[in-house]
């Protein structure tokens, strides 16, 4: 065979074995370790729905409210994240990995109510001067963006259970709850 035969054999064989390594990574081998097991996730989901439906019946926040309206707010909220991630630990998955996974994830959700609650308190005090600063993951990523890998590892059977849906991030202005895509 000659050598310029030879090198587009094996460029085209290389380009194969990309080819089936993309598709396995994307759809059988996919899987991560992580993942919930279909009755977990399921009530996982129902959980999250239901907190958002708490959240959605809440009183609307004015884009200019103040900050003692706003601090309540953020109180009436946590108390439904709370009450999530409490129905969340009676969730126990099949296997020790994603069991795990979903104790981090809780325990995420935990500092950033924490924060929320912080800013509550700091807006009573020392009103629009206070500020919301958001947990970090290892010091620097804001743990919203960890909590959402976690959910995306999910496929789509848990898409309420993401920050944004759930709007946990958000603690000024008009809340829009709405399923993560």
């Amino acid at each position: 065979m000659k050598p310029r035969r030879l090198g587009l054999a094996l460029l085209a064989l290389f380009v194969v074995a990309w080819i089936v390594a993309i598709t396995y990574s994307v759809t059988a081998g996919g899987t991560s370790p992580e993942r919930l097991d279909d009755p977990s996730a399921r009530t996982v989901e129902s959980n999250c729905r239901a907190a958002q439906r708490a959240l959605a019946r809440l009183p609307p926040l004015g884009e200019h409210s103040t900050a003692a309206v706003t601090a309540t707010r953020l109180d009436r909220e946590n108390a439904v994240l709370t009450e999530m991630v409490h129905r969340q630990l009676a969730v126990h998955p099949a296997k020790k990995t994603p069991a795990v996974a979903l104790r981090a994830w809780l325990g995420d959700w935990e500092r950033l109510v924490a924060a929320r609650e912080h800013y509550a308190d700091d807006l009573r005090t020392k009103g629009r001067d206070a500020r919301f600063i958001e947990p970090a993951y290892k010091g620097v990523d804001p743990i919203a963006d960890k909590m959402n890998d976690w959910i995306l590892e999910q496929g789509t059977r848990t898409n309420t259970c993401h920050t944004d849906a759930l709007q946990g991030e958000v603690v000024n202005g008009p809340r829009k709850y709405e399923t993560a895509k």
